[in-house]
């Protein structure tokens, strides 16, 4: 069933994207802010938020015309909050930036969305953002490098490292083609993939 699902204060929300209905609700804590998006691999759908509310994953269900949403794990704290960083999710790993407020020093991090367990953690990106392209990571680090990761559960296996911006990247990098487009809070810039 197609379904547009929101990260609300009151936590999360599926509707039906062509009148707006309700499918399902599924209360979450709020604190201050939810900046991340919610993540949604198979019948699972993660969601995650900073200032101590922390990470969880609930399977989605339905049972003739009835949802329902069932808690498979929860933790609590900073340890797997994603601050504003949504996470990319491929064969049951998400991949993103797990830390909060940990500026120039939060990993990059694996984490299985089936049990919340952290597969790796690869230090020094802070608060920046991943995309998936296959079976690649692109990240942003928060000072400015533009890093390519295997999206491998077993080990951080880098594929390529480059520090191309000055000032602060808290953006999202873009993909298109053959060429990687970024910016930080001074500049912007243009890479070609060899």
């Amino acid at each position: 069933t197609k379904q547009a699902i929101f990260f609300t204060q009151s936590g999360l929300v599926s509707v039906n994207p062509q009148d707006g209905s309700v499918y399902w609700r599924q209360a979450y804590p709020f604190k201050v802010s939810t900046a991340a998006s919610p993540v949604v691999w198979e019948d699972i759908v993660y969601c995650s938020a900073g200032y101590g509310v922390g990470a969880g994953a609930f399977k989605i269900s339905k049972a003739g015309s009835e949802w329902k949403s069932e808690q498979i794990w929860r933790k609590e704290g900073d340890d797997l909050a994603n601050h504003w960083s949504t996470p990319v999710v491929k064969d049951g790993y998400l991949y993103g930036m797990f830390s909060f407020k940990k500026y120039g020093a939060g990993p990059l991090a694996c984490v299985d969305i089936r049990t919340g367990e952290l597969k790796w953690a690869e230090p020094n990106f802070g608060p920046g953002q991943v995309i998936l392209s296959g079976d690649s990571v692109i990240a942003t680090s928060d000072k400015g490098e533009i890093v390519i990761a295997a999206a491998n559960p077993e080990k951080y296996k880098e594929q390529a490292r480059s520090d191309v911006m000055d000032g602060k990247v808290w953006s999202y990098p873009v993909l298109a083609y053959d060429h990687i487009y970024a910016r930080s809070t001074v500049e912007g810039v243009c890479l070609e993939l060899k």
